[in-house]
């Protein structure tokens, strides 16, 4: 069985708030030069998982045309927003946590390295959920998810190798949900029950805190037995969030 303490999500995935701030703005400012050059952040994506950009753009007109960039704000809220898609299409094909939990962290991991202005992240989204079925052994082919959720099979083949490579690789990941099955056996074993309940009864309302966690920056900070650290954004921001979404997706 592998191990988190000698694993690359350890040693390699785990970041200090401030290193997670400098890489969603080096990602963010890349994409904004982007568009100044070509006018586009859009990548293309080929068959082979190769990308590329359209030729620069040199027509004033059209560069006085072309879309407004998203700030670092609008790109959290993006991802916000795909991370809760991410969990309906498990939902949708009754996937167990861990797989959900994966291709939770696949999406995050791959959105430290990209801007979602550079690869949109449906694309990424989904094909995060067909890589995490792969490594968790329960798998689903391309053509069957697709079909399920009404997608062409063959952009999530296409962005296979992209997502990948934008893991650099490191696909063993580890999620809470052991830990805190761990931790309520012990429980068990010590305190079999609290004012009326058991362990067990508490599991479940666990797992949905930890649920929610896991649509936060948290298992981006904290070793997975520990993300019950993390401190919820206020009401207040909350609402802030949830204003963006709203500006970003309205129309769509």
């Amino acid at each position: 069985m592998s191990d988190f303490q000698t694993s690359t999500h350890r040693a390699r995935w785990i970041f200090t708030p401030q290193e997670l701030v400098e890489k969603y703005k080096a990602s963010n400012q890349r994409a904004i030069q982007t568009l100044e050059k070509y006018g586009t952040t859009q990548m293309e994506v080929d068959i082979d998982g190769s990308f590329s950009f359209p030729e620069p753009q040199k027509d004033n007109a059209e560069k006085h045309s072309r879309s407004k960039p998203l700030n670092i704000e609008e790109e959290q809220s993006m991802r916000v927003f795909y991370e809760n898609k991410l969990r309906e299409v498990c939902s949708a094909f009754y996937f167990p946590n861990k797989i959900q939990a994966t291709a939770l962290l696949y999406f995050k991991r791959f959105y430290l390295h990209w801007s979602v202005m550079e690869h949109h992240p449906k694309n990424i989204m989904l094909t995060c959920v067909y890589a995490a079925c792969k490594i968790e052994e329960n798998h689903v082919s391309a053509e069957e998810l697709g079909k399920g959720i009404s997608q062409d099979h063959q952009m999530i083949l296409n962005y296979e190798m992209i997502v990948y490579q934008g893991l650099e690789f490191d696909l063993i990941v580890y999620a809470p949900y052991r830990p805190l099955e761990g931790f309520v056996n012990d429980m068990e074993e010590f305190c079999p029950e609290t004012n009326g309940h058991t362990p067990k009864d508490l599991h479940e309302s666990a797992k949905l805190e930890v649920d929610r966690i896991m649509l936060t920056d948290a298992p981006l900070l904290y070793p997975p037995g520990q993300v019950m650290k993390y401190k919820f954004p206020s009401e207040k921001d909350m609402k802030h969030i949830n204003r963006k979404l709203k500006s970003c997706w309205g129309h769509g």
